[in-house]
């Protein structure tokens, strides 16, 4: 597994391209996770660079910052079916984010399929997928089988968690989710979140104020 993460967009979202395994064609298959507006272009490149074929488009949820450009690759774009309908800007936009993020232009995913909950594959690479609803109703953590890596999306960050003042957002399962499948992570993993830098699920275990709350309270 190689990953490349950029961070772009207003809110400096961060965006992973990840390379897997040959496909069908013997090229090695690649799957972006939660592209951004203007990240199209970038992913691209970066695409190319590997030498890979794009096959798959991962939301960890449905906020726009998160898949503004979902649509742009052709591909199969997957999210949760509880945030799918924040595909509608009047849900994955709220307030004047549509104006910032020029919704009008943005397109739909032609093929949008749903994240299952348990085990699921990209790019021949394994992944568990645990909901972690609270930012959103479909937050998903997806992590990764051979590598110690959870892809967090707005559920966990470097000293902080994601906000639940948003529509649709609910602080009472923000809670449980930390308190219950977020606790559980091993603490091994390094946490690639929707934004700012990497961090570890041991660092944030011992410092994360959100999450120290949330494990005292199980």
């Amino acid at each position: 597994m190689q990953i490349q993460g950029l961070a772009g967009g207003p809110f400096q979202t961060n965006t992973y391209v990840v390379v897997g395994k040959p496909g069908a064609s013997g090229r090695s298959e690649a799957f972006v996770i939660d592209p951004g507006k203007d990240m199209a272009g970038p992913v691209r490149e970066i695409v190319d660079k590997a030498g890979a074929e794009l096959v798959a488009v991962v939301l960890t949820h449905g906020h726009i910052d998160h898949t503004r450009d979902c649509a742009e690759f052709g591909v199969p774009v997957y999210i949760h079916p509880d945030d799918a309908v924040m595909l509608d800007p009047k849900w994955g936009a709220p307030g004047n984010f549509g104006q910032i993020f020029e919704v009008d232009a943005m397109k739909q995913p032609e093929d949008l399929r749903h994240v299952e909950i348990g085990r699921m594959e990209f790019a021949g690479l394994g992944f568990r997928t645990v909901h972690a609803p609270g930012h959103s109703p479909g937050c998903v953590l997806f992590i990764a089988e051979d590598e110690d890596v959870v892809f967090a999306g707005d559920v966990l960050f470097a000293g902080s968690i994601g906000r639940t003042d948003l529509p649709l957002s609910d602080p009472a399962a923000m809670d449980r989710t930390l308190a219950g499948p977020v606790w559980d992570l091993d603490d091994k993993l390094t946490v690639l979140p929707g934004h700012g830098p990497a961090t570890t699920v041991e660092r944030e275990r011992a410092t994360n104020p959100y999450l120290k709350a949330a494990g005292q309270g199980r």
